[in-house]
């Protein structure tokens, strides 16, 4: 029985090691709640900007035409900044647990990864700038969820699996925000924000609490 045993255990190692060759596992709950903290801050800071624009639109089309001004300004200069937040922070935690793990932060796993997630989000950009040259101001918010939520699914096979459930949710939380064009900030911190929290705490209770 030793000896099985001695196999069993033999086997288990082999199969985690090729799990880390194969997946990047340094990824950090901590990420996740600190990007979502981010995204909740944003919404509350911009929030009496919000409700301002809510009570002079009335209708859906008229949301989806507001010509751009100071406050397009201030909605874009404040998603970048949180997107920023979120990154280095991310980049933070994911070091963190890299030096914890004693794992590689940037190896061809990780290089795989970035690449898979970036060409979704690169093309949202693209989409969501032209949107902004239109003035179909409405459809930014379910835009950036869809294709944030296309970047962790095809990135998902290359890390831990929760990633490919919270990018279905953000997804499905985007085609659902299509439906209810004047509420994208809601919509935004429910992804961006509360996913995002839920997620990360998630990944630390089942990965990385003692």
């Amino acid at each position: 029985m030793k000896e099985e045993q001695k196999h069993i255990d033999a086997l288990h190692d082999i199969k985690d090691m090729m799990n880390r060759s194969s997946r990047f596992i340094s990824l950090s709950g901590l990420s996740g709640i600190s990007a979502g903290l981010c995204a909740l801050a944003a919404t509350i800071y911009i929030w009496p900007v919000w409700l301002a624009v809510r009570g002079k639109l009335q209708t859906t089309d008229e949301i989806q035409m507001y010509p751009e001004t100071n406050v397009q300004y201030l909605l874009i200069t404040t998603g970048a900044l949180t997107f920023l937040s979120a990154l280095l922070l991310a980049l933070f935690f994911t070091w963190m647990r890299s030096k914890k793990t004693n794992t590689s932060i940037w190896g061809s796993t990780a290089k795989r990864l970035m690449i898979n997630t970036a060409i979704p989000l690169i093309a949202g950009a693209f989409v969501t700038y032209r949107l902004l040259e239109l003035d179909l101001v409405g459809l930014i918010a379910p835009s950036c969820l869809v294709f944030y939520g296309l970047a962790l699914l095809n990135g998902s096979k290359y890390t831990v699996s929760e990633i490919r459930w919270l990018g279905i949710c953000q997804i499905i939380l985007g085609l659902v925000n299509l439906w209810f064009i004047g509420y994208g900030l809601i919509a935004w911190a429910i992804g961006f924000g509360v996913l995002h929290i839920l997620y990360g705490a998630l990944m630390w209770w089942k990965y990385e609490r003692v």
